[in-house]
């Protein structure tokens, strides 16, 4: 589709220029086949009163004709000449660049349509599990004829627990689209970025306890204009994550500073890591790494670092992962300080 899009995107630079460029050269042809008709003529005009005074059988004859046809002829071939070599070298230029800029115009529509397939691939499947199987588990009750009280009552909560990941997962979604459509209806304010990371980690002390995994911070003094409680999901999910992919008895690293114009962000562990193969997608909605490395089942959508991308980005930050497999991985925010 995008190929045909890109050939058809090309013709029409072509033809445009084309039009352009030989209406040019058309009127630069008749424009130089008339001023060398005049001059010829003057030319002619000249020469004829220089040889006035030659008369033949008492006629006064013009010894050239009124101008020369061959040299006029020799002018016009030899400026269509130039004028089709230039014209071919456009055409041959303006299509080579028609085409790569129709691709890089064309890309980045390509891209969004590609993610918005996969987008919804994945949001089907991630729907279609709970509900197959809550299908499957009530399927089975209404078929038993012997059903009792209890069987009904444990088939009902396996349904709410279904619902309930789909509840989950349509705040999520929800979120994501929130946050794409930035902070319009939001109030940005004065945060401490300090205190906030100091917030944040406090709620994760449970957690990490779990894993005896200690969450050790360097922080300084920083105040930004940002919205608060976005900025403590982005912290909530990094934490999170770290201590989920942490191996026990780690520590867990929240650095922060400052640095050309720009609060930074460090959150650093020692667990399993992130391969090369996954880097690249690591912030694309319902991507996640593969697990068999861990012994552990990390449940989730995948949505988490997609939403954190796109929190930080509307707050005119960036956001980056470096990571290396059973050693550490870190993940550095930064945030202008205005």
């Amino acid at each position: 589709m995008f190929q045909s899009a890109k050939l058809k995107l090309t013709a029409w630079y072509l033809l445009i220029i084309m039009s352009v460029t030989i209406s040019f050269s058309a009127f630069v042809y008749f424009g130089v086949k008339n001023v060398a008709q005049r001059a010829l003529e003057v030319q002619s005009v000249r020469i004829e009163r220089h040889f006035m005074n030659f008369k033949l059988n008492g006629i006064v004859e013009r010894p050239f004709p009124r101008f020369d046809e061959d040299a006029l002829n020799e002018i016009s071939r030899k400026t269509l000449i130039i004028l089709s070599v230039i014209n071919a070298v456009i055409l041959i230029g303006a299509g080579t660049l028609g085409y790569l800029l129709a691709g890089y115009t064309l890309k980045p529509i390509e891209l969004m349509i590609t993610k918005q397939k996969r987008f919804i691939s994945d949001a089907a499947h991630e729907l279609k599990t709970p509900l197959t199987a809550m299908k499957t588990d009530l399927e089975v009750s209404l078929r038993n004829k012997d059903l009792n009280i209890n069987e009904a009552k444990k088939s009902m909560g396996s349904a709410v627990e279904e619902i309930d990941k789909l509840y989950y997962f349509s705040n999520k979604l929800l979120k994501q689209s929130k946050y794409q459509n930035g902070f319009t209806n939001e109030k940005m304010e004065k945060t401490d970025l300090d205190k906030l990371l100091i917030n944040v980690i406090s709620k994760m002390e449970k957690l990490s306890e779990e894993k005896h995994i200690r969450i050790i911070s360097k922080l300084i003094q920083v105040k930004i204009n940002a919205h608060k409680e976005s900025l403590e999901q982005v912290f909530n999910n990094l934490i999170e994550n770290a201590i989920k992919f942490s191996k026990p008895e780690q520590n867990i690293e929240v650095n922060l500073y400052t640095s050309e114009g720009y609060a930074k962000i460090e959150i650093i562990d020692y667990g399993i890591g992130i391969g090369d193969n996954d880097l690249p997608y690591i912030f694309e909605p319902f991507y996640q790494a593969d697990k068999s490395r861990s012994k552990e089942i990390h449940k989730g959508y995948g949505l988490g670092l997609a939403i954190s991308k796109e929190i930080v980005e509307k707050h005119g930050g960036t956001i980056e992962v470096q990571s290396k497999i059973n050693e550490e991985t870190k993940f550095t925010i930064k945030l202008p300080l205005r």
